[in-house]
């Protein structure tokens, strides 16, 4: 069945990248990216802006913490000049927060790319990982979402500590945006789930603490309900769903034996058994030798044991699978090669042909990232001025006419009386009630006599 599969790291390679004039030698452990991958000469680079220079991290945390608090915003590149300055394991829970307030507030569609890749390398550098996978998969309160080279970047990281399941999450989260355009990270990611099946791990968030079920049941009030509804995309929580689909989806796109074996493991762990069929349906219509690996069969044939044997479909399902692998087999469209050999091969051609390519492309974004900061930095400090400027305006136009107030007084004394007998308020009289007529007094008018009572 599944073979054990032991990661034996390849030997002390040398690169050599140029990267942005520059040469980097790295003698590292290198399983597939090299450490020229990081581009870190010219992510450091930013560091030499003054604006990151001058910065005092507790005083500009005070400050954004203050705005939000009183204003309920905050400009985003100061929140961009502030993950780019960190550097401290200290501001980890500042920046976490200073994020989730800038979601919060209007300024969140102003965030600059540079800000996911300031946060994403921090907490990498740092070694968080439990706390950077939080913060990517809480997307609606965080709002960091990594683009193709930090997938990359990060798959990377975690295959060579080999922590699978991380590797894998992250390239679920590749196919939460259904972008497999990028070919370092989308082989990455094949390789990522691929090991995940090998080494599954747990998968559960160990931030997320929920309190212990005491078996009280809680009422909530809530303005209006709202009908159950299952986008089988975004709300997807099963990890075998999530590697399910992200095989399936991934190995579309790969037109050879590992593509197809993959997209059928994945349809099976995906429970989609409608588009196995197809699937199987079109290996067989293409008769290409070879066309799926027997490990991947041996996985499909267990994924598809595990049905309930409750349904009154499962048996009949499983026969025509059965019949249609039977076929495969038959055909000889089934190779009997070592399927992660043929993944890492795959993962390496990749590789060593788009990895300068994907370096050069990316130091030059962190060039135009820089270019642009600074074109923001000066629109803001403008603004600002303009704002100072238009203040110190209206607080001389107020003092001239206190001025004129004073001057010219007794010229417009009239005026002033007018003004403000014209400010009076006069108040409507309370209304009692019609008037009675005043009782009119008789003077001959004589009391009757009172008499004791006798009892």
């Amino acid at each position: 069945m599944w073979r054990v599969i032991t990661n034996s790291l390849l030997p002390v390679q040398r690169s050599i990248f140029e990267c942005s004039g520059m040469r980097h030698f790295a003698f590292s452990k290198r399983l597939f990216l090299s450490d020229a991958y990081r581009c870190q000469e010219a992510w450091e680079r930013r560091l030499q802006s003054p604006a990151l220079q001058n910065i005092k991290l507790d005083d500009m945390y005070q400050e954004l913490d203050s705005r939000f608090q009183n204003v309920g915003k905050a400009s985003a590149i100061d929140i961009d000049l502030f993950a780019n300055a960190v550097r401290d394991e200290s501001y980890a829970n500042d920046l976490e927060e200073l994020l989730h307030k800038l979601r919060l507030s209007p300024n969140t569609t102003d965030m600059l790319h540079s800000t996911s890749h300031a946060v994403i390398r921090y907490f990498l550098s740092l070694r968080k990982y439990d706390e950077l996978l939080h913060i990517l998969n809480d997307r609606l309160n965080y709002g960091i979402f990594p683009d193709d080279y930090c997938c990359g970047l990060l798959m990377d990281a975690f295959i060579k500590e080999n922590n699978y399941t991380a590797a894998a999450k992250v390239s679920v989260l590749q196919m939460l945006q259904e972008d497999w355009s990028h070919p370092i990270t989308s082989h990455l990611a094949l390789y990522s789930c691929h090991m995940y099946l090998k080494n599954p791990g747990s998968w559960d968030d160990p931030l997320d603490v929920h309190e212990p079920d005491d078996g009280e049941e809680v009422k909530v009030r809530v303005k209006y309900l709202r009908n159950p509804y299952f986008d089988d995309h975004f709300d997807l929580r099963d990890p075998q769903l999530l590697v399910g689909k992200t095989l399936a989806t991934l190995g579309a796109t790969f037109p050879d034996p590992v593509g197809w074996t993959y997209q059928l493991v994945g349809w099976g762990m995906y429970q989609k058994w409608d588009k196995a069929i197809r699937t199987l349906e079109q290996i067989l219509k293409g008769q290409q030798k070879p066309a799926v690996f027997r490990e991947g069969v041996e996985m499909f044939t267990d994924t598809l044991n595990e049905l309930p044997q409750a349904e009154a479909s499962a048996d009949q399902l499983k026969g025509k699978f059965l019949h249609l692998l039977k076929e495969l087999d038959s055909l000889g469209l089934v190779t009997d090669s070592d399927l992660h050999e043929a993944v890492v091969n795959k993962v390496k051609s990749v590789v060593s042909s788009k990895e300068k390519e994907a370096v050069e492309e990316q130091c030059k974004v962190y060039k135009e990232w820089e270019t642009q900061k600074q074109r923001l930095l000066q629109e803001q400090l403008d603004e600002l001025i303009r704002q100072q400027r238009l203040a110190k305006v209206q607080l001389e136009k107020e003092a001239l006419v206190k001025r004129e107030e004073t001057l010219f007084f007794f010229d417009n004394q009239e005026k002033w009386e007018l003004e403000i007998e014209r400010k009076k308020v006069f108040y409507r009289r309370r209304y009692f009630g019609k008037r009675k007529k005043p009782r009119v007094e008789d003077d001959n008018y004589i009391p009757p006599e009172v008499k004791a009572s006798r009892s």
